[in-house]
């Protein structure tokens, strides 16, 4: 009698992908390369799973301290924001806004993503993803 199994070693792989993560190229309104690489980890990453619970834990700590008679606002782009910062593992070079060089650091990454609405749908469409993390 043979024993019957399902071979789990592809997903393992894939977790682990997702833990080394992965580096995009950023590319303006053509589709063409603007000189800015983001790299980023996977959604079953622990560092993705920790922003995630970090980030609910800090909205939920905001909404507990407005007066119940603030108006509700929706944060989903907030938190979204705040979860993909935390995620981003490093981009190069330094981005340069209005003359200022932008070091790497998670709030300034979180200020990059709020302002240029494209470049966080780019590492939010990738970062999404599980099969972004799929080796070819």
């Amino acid at each position: 009698m043979s024993a019957e199994f399902a071979d789990l070693s592809g997903l393992e792989s894939l977790i682990q992908s997702q833990e080394e993560g992965i580096e995009i190229e950023i590319l303006n309104e053509k589709g063409e390369p603007i000189g800015l690489k983001i790299g980023f980890v996977g959604p079953d990453s622990d560092r993705m799973q920790k922003a995630m619970r970090d980030v609910a834990a800090e909205f939920a700590k905001k909404a507990a301290e407005r007066s119940s008679l603030d108006a509700a606002t929706d944060d989903s782009d907030d938190r979204m924001i705040a979860i993909l910062a935390k995620s981003t593992t490093h981009w190069s070079p330094n981005p340069k806004i209005g003359g200022q060089v932008i070091p790497f650091s998670e709030e300034n990454v979180r200020n990059l993503y709020a302002k240029f609405r494209i470049i966080r749908d780019q590492v939010e469409a990738r970062a999404v993803r599980r099969s972004s993390f799929t080796k070819s």
